[in-house]
């Protein structure tokens, strides 16, 4: 037989891994586990050919498009072994199973991320794609790399809006990326030297279309609009005006607006590939809502989230019911953090904001006769009436899950008209949240906005649950793709991107899988 060797010696490394650790050209195998099964499969056949082989090389030579780096599937190595010549029968099964590594550790980072969520990310609860080998990987798989590729790459928009944003931002030439600088902010009509950059570097950007203008140094209407553009899509106020903020956003590098992007698309690669008919997507590092039915977006909400010390977590879960004017029962973390150090201060606390205290039988106590520096006051519950003070407002949006996050309104309307909006303990306030509740019942006869209104003025606690229930993504992206298909980069608000950019950047661990 032609390849008996060499399938011999695949055998012979195979069985004896516990042993020996199982490598090849003395590069260490990544996927342990997987590379075994799959050539106990093949019952120890060699799979490639020096054509799959090339294709392979190809392929892998283009993971930079993905936001990966090639260098992490043998790359170099592989390139190396494939240019010599008269390879031995021992080096043409290493070869092999050298590729078979390669190819099933690339296909794992495209089907699931190449870095685990949870060691770089805390608060990042999503579950990841599963991964199941034994389907993905056979003789047939490698036969049409290009086929098995597609079927497992991401297939979000999104995604390959990404994709095809980090190629455009790649073609640029981080090395001209000069520092710009102003003294002071400047306005329409203003002449300033910094100007000709400025413009140069909006259009290499794309906010600006035409680079063309009458006087060189005029703050002129041409650039102010496109200004205006780039602060829309960067989450800067828009007023057109080149202040402190502008200019910084318009100094961030290239490099770091790969990283950026690159981040990004590791978080889709983490996600489900279908989100369902009907979901909600809370991009919590732009506090916006936003609510999908068949992939299209239906309406969209300002929300406030949580503080940068009491982060909101990335999770989903699906949404069952809401509760019109709900009691809002104190949660320890804020019982403990602010409830019982405000009443400290100021005896009156709990009363002004119509807070009970209750026991564990039931008893509502005189809060005069509480003695706050006894332990004895963090068992009891805390449960603040329905009203115009309530911290959840008048409805609350729930979809059970062990953050004890949900949705609710608030009283504290002013703080939507912020440009970053994480003032919350965790949960996410909404705006417009009775304009929600009529979508989310969808009912126009029982529960439509008047008749809302109306139940909410009882005050009375009224529990509705919902005929169409979506699921609830709270996601966390600082770079996506809007429909028009412009980049969109927001601050690191819980400075979440760091330790993922750092994971992406050291090499595979040794045992995948």
């Amino acid at each position: 037989m032609v390849h008996a060797q060499e399938n011999d010696i695949i055998r012979r490394k195979i069985e004896n891994r516990n042993t020996i650790p199982l490598s090849a050209f003395g590069v260490p195998v990544y996927c342990k586990q997987s590379v075994p099964v799959f050539y106990q499969n093949a019952f120890f056949e060699t799979v490639w050919n020096p054509e799959l082989a090339k294709k392979l090389v190809s392929t892998i030579s283009n993971a930079t498009l993905e936001g990966l780096n090639p260098e992490d599937y043998h790359y170099s190595k592989l390139v190396e072994v494939l240019k010599r010549n008269n390879l031995t029968e021992y080096e043409k099964a290493e070869f092999d199973i050298l590729l078979t590594d390669a190819f099933m550790l690339y296909v794992s980072h495209l089907v699931s991320g190449k870095v685990n969520p949870v060691t770089v990310d805390a608060e990042w609860y999503v579950r990841k794609n599963d991964i199941e080998f034994n389907k993905i990987f056979n003789k047939g798989s490698v036969s049409n790399i290009d086929a098995t590729i597609r079927s497992v790459l991401p297939k979000h928009e999104t995604y390959n809006s990404l994709k095809f944003a980090l190629q455009k931002y790649l073609a640029l030439d981080s090395d001209e990326w000069l520092t710009l600088t102003a003294e002071k902010t400047i306005k329409l009509g203003d002449e300033h030297p910094a100007i000709p950059m400025i413009r140069e570097r909006l259009y290499l950007l794309g906010d600006l279309k035409d680079a063309s203008f009458e006087t060189q140094n005029l703050y002129d209407e041409k650039l102010h609009n496109a200004v205006r553009i780039f602060q829309a899509r960067h989450g800067i106020a828009v007023d057109g005006d080149i202040g402190p903020k502008t200019m910084r956003t318009l100094n961030v590098s290239i490099d770091q607006r790969i990283d950026q992007i690159r981040t990004n698309m590791e978080r889709w690669r983490w996600l489900p590939q279908e989100f369902g008919n009907f979901y909600i997507i809370v991009n919590i590092a732009n506090f916006d809502l936003g609510i999908y039915k068949n992939k299209k977006l239906e309406k969209q909400y300002k929300v406030i989230v949580g503080k940068p010390y009491r982060q909101t977590p990335v999770f989903h879960a699906g949404m069952q019911y809401l509760v019109l004017n709900p009691t809002w029962t104190v949660p320890p973390g804020i019982l403990n953090n602010d409830i019982i150090p405000s009443v400290k201060k100021d005896p009156n606390y709990l009363t002004t904001k119509k807070i009970d205290v209750i026991d564990k039988q039931g008893n509502i106590l005189n809060t005069s006769n509480i003695d706050w520096n006894n332990s004895v006051v963090k068992g009891y519950t805390y449960r603040q009436s329905p009203g115009p003070d309530n911290s959840l407002g008048s409805v609350k949006f729930m979809f059970p899950n062990g953050f004890h996050v949900y949705l609710h309104d608030t009283p504290a309307k002013e703080l939507f008209e912020k440009g970053e909006r994480a003032f919350s303990s965790g949960c996410i306030r909404v705006q417009e949240p009775l304009k929600l509740a009529e979508y989310l019942l969808n009912d126009s006869v029982n529960y439509n906005l008047a008749k809302i209104e109306d139940i909410v003025q009882t005050r009375k606690t009224q529990t509705i649950k919902l005929t169409e229930q979506p699921n609830v993504y709270l996601l966390y992206w600082t770079a996506w793709t809007d429909n028009e298909g412009r980049v969109q980069f927001r601050e690191d608000i819980y400075e979440r991107d760091k330790n993922l950019i750092q994971a992406l950047a050291q090499s595979p661990i040794e045992v995948i899988y």
